[in-house]
């Protein structure tokens, strides 16, 4: 049974909290930033479904949400995901691992609370359904480093409940670039999916952080690469399934190639065995019909013997009888 972590979510529309299922957390050293990658199940599409991205800020044992303030930050982070849906994807067909192009490592979440956040406050994506799973699992089965901490970082101290009750919001006009807060990580099954066993847990009162930011510091700025990038994932994951479907097909032939050859060289050993048994035969016939002349030469030597012996007698009989014709007329 795979356990899952889930996420406290305030959902706008719906006005009460809802679980999200915890994709992968990752930290980049190169920006000194860590991010978390979450799922609603909402499935845009057919085969699709939308993912979100958030900072991931921690100062000592306090950990909360946000949504990603620099542009640069969030194409870094898409890089990353791209980077870690197409190992997911190349663990599964049992391709060649991918080629890290902005190092990064997965984050140990273990023990991690934190307070409810928002989705609108955070950049979404849209990637294959099927690989939703695939990059839980990899998160689950990777090597995992503590996040990166902020100890610049400020973190107000706001209650929540157990209950998973939405907290009131708290403006903070005197902080421009106040970051909204996210979740409790708590290990449980991920409900959408049939196939894993559902466990219950309990959200113990935590005191965490909770303030709403100013609506134009907490909105992310438009990508337009996202588009172009999600579809060269879609591509470059379609690719590499073609591509093990096309190996997989190439081996089975080999595969089928190598018993045929395997059936005819038995064949041929079986028709040379008895090509073999054949000719000693043979040899064995052409050594009995030697011998079986060797015999009747004999024979016929003695007879040729015995021949000459009779006709030497007789001839004797005849001058015999020629002497006693000659003295019977004298």
């Amino acid at each position: 049974m795979m356990l899952l972590r889930t996420l406290v979510l305030e959902h706008g529309e719906q006005g009460g909290p809802v679980n999200g299922a915890l994709l992968c957390g990752f930290a980049v050293a190169q920006i000194q930033s860590n991010f978390l990658v979450y799922s609603l199940d909402e499935e845009v599409e057919p085969g699709n479904s939308r993912v979100y991205i958030a900072a991931l800020r921690k100062k000592a044992d306090r950990h909360f949400l946000s949504g990603v303030e620099s542009t640069d930050d969030l194409q870094v982070a898409m890089q990353v995901f791209k980077q870690i849906l197409m190992t997911a994807a190349a663990s599964a067909t049992k391709a060649a691992s991918v080629e890290s192009t902005v190092p990064y490592h997965f984050i140990d979440m273990k023990g991690c609370k934190l307070p409810p956040a928002r989705p609108e406050d955070h950049h979404s994506m849209i990637i294959k359904k099927a690989l939703v799973m695939k990059v839980i699992t990899l998160g689950i089965s990777a090597p995992v480093l503590p996040a990166i901490e902020n100890a610049s970082l400020i973190v107000p101290s706001i209650r929540f409940s157990s209950q998973m009750v939405s907290p009131p919001r708290i403006a903070k006009p005197s902080r421009q670039a106040a970051e909204p807060l996210s979740e409790p990580a708590v290990n449980l099954p991920l409900q959408a999916t049939p196939a894993l066993a559902q466990v219950s847990t309990q959200v113990e009162p935590t005191p965490v952080a909770q303030f709403e930011p100013d609506e134009s510091a907490s909105r992310q700025p438009p990508v337009q690469s996202e588009h172009a990038t999600l579809v060269e994932v879609d591509n470059t994951l379609t690719n590499l399934a073609k591509v093990a479907q096309e190996l997989a097909q190439k081996q089975l032939a080999v595969v089928e190639r190598e018993q045929m050859l395997e059936q005819w060289e038995a064949r041929l050993q079986q028709a040379q065995a008895a090509h073999d048994e054949k000719n000693r035969d043979l040899e064995q016939r052409e050594t009995q019909l030697h011998q079986r002349n060797l015999q009747v030469d004999q024979k016929a030597g003695r007879l040729s013997q015995a021949t000459a012996q009779v006709s030497d007698m007789r001839q004797h009989l005849q001058d015999v009888l020629l002497e006693l014709d000659r003295s019977l007329d004298s």
